[in-house]
């Protein structure tokens, strides 16, 4: 985990401007235009510059999907070619192609990128799809009801483009293979990373060459004899450390006009970023890619607009307040100074629920041994003072890591970004394990009772024994005691179960999936995963009805359970203190060896630990007179499994026949570990018992299901379980520098904010 930091601007923001002004044309001397939601469609048409190469803009508006209380404006746009000519000399003087818009509102758009429309637009349509096949992936939720899931990554001078850690390791560690989208998203990725790396740099060096004779040599110096100094702007850009995120944006139930993400300004020099698309979670859907809307931004003026992206070839630049920290307090003429961008983010509810918005950004970091004078410190001291702060749980100091002395970097956290690692700030009582702070107290090692007093050392393991050094890992990890090391026993996968054959075909599962005795059907299907129905029928007299249901899982039998969810449970979904019923293909298990096949397989009654999600905490079925009255049994073939019942309750808690009640399912076809399930095998949802009418959780729209009649749905988060304790160490945890750490503050809002 690591934080994410960003602040609002030093300057209040004035009210909404009214809108009859723009009924005219801008000044000719502007490249951006402005129109308004509020009135009927305009058709504005600029004259431009005829020395400066810039992208010809029209802007018809033709229809107002969204009223906004802000005017409308399309950024400052240059076509790459002109970057490249003005770098290269070609065309006499060099005209200034970036000052107008970097002056006034801080934003930049370079289009006509040579096959950067198609390959953005192959890459992002499968973003989605690929990140919700990915289990716990870094995910966000804000107070407006949006949830964020992300993929992270770095470009360093020294060590060039980083992979996407999280997406290797889920596919390495977990033994899967790629599914059909992440596959498509991982073919278009170095070439997208590359255009966007041969734009950013073109980028600086125009701006460098545009600001050259105002600014000082050396732009920034490191202090050091080993170390060569920055001399301008192209080689800042060009020795810091670039963090990139590619987000997928959610809105399930909440206020459709409630701001995402307030106005604030990014913490970094500057950041690409391609504009928000609209995509299905059907990469496959022959639909149009469609713009969103809801990013605002704040000219220098103090006037806010809602940018409108019109071009499908985009990549945007906008700046952070680095422009304040070495660039506009360094100016040594009368030269206008870079508008470091307030802007805010919007995220609307989409009609079809399964729908999200994508947005890619690469921020653009100054050199970590860079000297930054404001503070006595260099830029990567400044960071680490951040990312103590939040270990610690200590205030950050004003104006750390920012332009001015009364501001102050606000943090949030973001669990598992990938990034430049920094150290983990655990206390001396506490160990980095699974993510997190575990304190060594729960787990029997204390002052008295040390590992080194035993000659043992202290590492994060798993039942199996396997140690994860530095504690990155998903799953059942805990502070032990113990001789081995990640060299003796390193993490392996489990023992597969043998897939479905060949034979196992759509025919197949018809059959086995017939609804005929059910009057009610759901799909509940993740994306990418097994095909999953539940049945039921309302049956009995008044007073002595029961549930009669049954979910069907077209796969093989590692484990498979449907129950109420807990809602009082934040921590998992749910599941923490759920009542289930569970079937299980083998008995006498043991966190380190699974399930003894040999034993028979049984179906019963279970509740989940309202702590300690792994199931060696809750392994055994409850018995008693009152589970005793619930009928279930299970069903397994070679390709197929399923659960059926028949009770008023599962485990006393009854079902609400006369409404709703919010229910979990989840099921494993890989392993006898009875543990692993992944976002795409399991899910939270709320159901109608009358009209089989179905919400599922984070999600605003209801699934079309009435009877006999499925439905599908998109995800919400999802992680493999392992011991979860909450206690003060992880509340902590998220800080710690897990693999991306240095994200640190720079990474800055602008995580949150496009």
């Amino acid at each position: 985990s690591h934080p994410n930091f960003f602040f609002p601007p030093s300057h209040s923001f004035p009210p909404p401007l009214p809108t009859s002004h723009l009924l005219h044309p801008p000044s000719s001397s502007h490249s951006h235009f402005v129109t308004s939601h509020l009135h009927p469609p305009i058709l504005f048409v600029t004259m431009l510059l005829p020395k400066v190469s810039f992208v010809p803009a029209f802007l018809v508006v033709l229809a107002t999907p969204r009223a906004s209380a802000h005017p409308t404006v399309i950024p400052h746009r240059v076509t790459f070619g002109s970057l490249l000519n003005a770098n290269d000399g070609v065309g006499g003087n060099d005209p200034l192609l970036l000052m107008d818009g970097l002056t006034r509102d801080g934003v930049v758009s370079v289009t006509d990128i040579p096959s950067f429309k198609e390959t953005k637009r192959a890459l992002m349509s499968h973003l989605h799809a690929c990140i919700m096949s990915v289990d716990d992936v870094p995910t966000q939720s804000f107070q407006d009801g949006t949830i964020r899931r992300s993929f992270a990554t770095s470009t360093t001078h020294a060590d060039g483009p980083q992979p996407i850690k999280s997406l290797d390791e889920f596919e390495a560690l977990s033994d899967h293979s790629s599914s059909e989208s992440c596959q498509h998203f991982r073919s278009h990725l170095s070439a997208f990373r590359s255009m966007v790396d041969l734009a950013t740099r073109q980028f600086a060096e125009r701006l460098s060459a545009e600001m050259g004779a105002s600014l000082p040599k050396p732009l920034l110096s490191t202090r050091s004899s080993n170390s060569a100094d920055y001399e301008d702007i192209k080689q800042v850009v060009a020795g810091g450390v670039h963090l990139e995120h590619f987000h997928s944006y959610q809105k399930g139930v909440a206020v459709d006009d409630e701001t995402t993400i307030e106005f604030h300004t990014d913490q970094g020099f500057f950041i690409a970023f391609t504009p928000g698309l609209i995509v299905s979670s059907d990469p496959s859907s022959e639909e149009p890619l469609e713009l969103s809307d809801g990013f605002f931004v704040q000219d220098s003026n103090g006037e806010k607009f809602m940018m409108e992206f019109t071009g499908g070839d985009d990549l945007v630049f906008m700046m952070g307040d680095g422009v304040n920290q070495f660039i506009n307090n360094n100016l040594i003429d009368d030269h206008k100074g870079l508008l470091a961008t307030p802007h805010a983010l919007t995220i609307h509810v989409q009609e079809d629920a399964s729908q999200a918005r994508v947005w890619y950004g690469r921020m653009v970091l100054p050199p970590s041994d860079a000297y930054l004078p404001s503070m006595d410190s260099t830029f990567g001291e400044a960071r680490q003072i951040l990312v103590d702060s939040s270990a610690t749980g200590s205030d950050v100091p004003l104006g750390v890591g920012c332009s001015s002395p009364s501001m102050k970097a606000s943090i949030s956290t973001s669990r598992n970004l990938d990034g430049p690692s920094v150290e983990s700030k655990c206390p001396e009582d506490e160990l980095f394990c699974w993510f997190r702070c575990q304190k060594l107290s729960d787990h029997g090692i204390t002052a008295d009772n040390t590992c080194s007093q035993r000659n043992l050392g202290l590492q994060c393991v798993n039942p199996q024994g396997h140690v994860i050094p530095g504690g990155m890992k998903h799953g059942d990890f805990f502070p032990l005691c113990t001789n081995n090391t990640h060299v003796t026993h390193p993490w392996e996968t489990y023992p597969e179960i043998e897939q479905q054959p060949d034979t196992c075909g759509a025919s197949l599962w018809e059959d086995f999936s017939d609804p005929e005795d059910y009057d009610h059907k759901v799909d509940l299907t993740r994306v990418n995963g097994t095909k999953t129905m539940l049945f039921w029928s309302i049956v009995g007299d008044e007073g002595a009805k029961k549930m009669k249901a049954r979910i069907a899982f077209n796969n093989t039998f590692g484990w498979l359970a449907v129950g109420f969810a807990d809602v009082d449970d934040s921590v998992h979904n749910g599941m923490n203190g759920a009542n289930i019923i569970m079937s299980i293909p083998g008995g006498n298990y043991s966190a380190a060896t699974g399930l003894d096949l040999e034993a028979d397989p049984s179906v019963g009654t279970y509740k989940i630990n309202p702590t300690d999600s792994s199931f060696r905490h809750w392994q055994n079925p409850i018995e008693s007179d009152e589970t005793k009255t619930t009928v279930a049994n299970f069903e397994h073939t070679e390709c197929f499994t399923d659960i059926t019942f028949e009770s008023d309750h599962i485990n006393g808690q009854k079902f609400n026949f006369e409404g709703t009640d919010e229910m979990i399912w989840g099921g494993n076809h890989l392993d006898h570990f009875v543990g692993y399930h992944g976002r795409e095998h399991r899910a939270r949802f709320t159901v109608d018992w009358n009209t089989g009418d179905v919400l599922f959780f984070g999600e605003e729209k209801e699934v079309e299901t009435t009877a006999k009649n499925g439905g599908t749905h998109e995800d919400d988060d999802g992680r493999d379980h392992g011991t979860d304790k909450s206690n003060d160490g992880s509340v902590k945890n998220s800080v710690l520098g897990l693999s991306t750490s240095f994200v640190f503050a720079t990474v800055v809002h602008y995580l949150y904010g496009n």
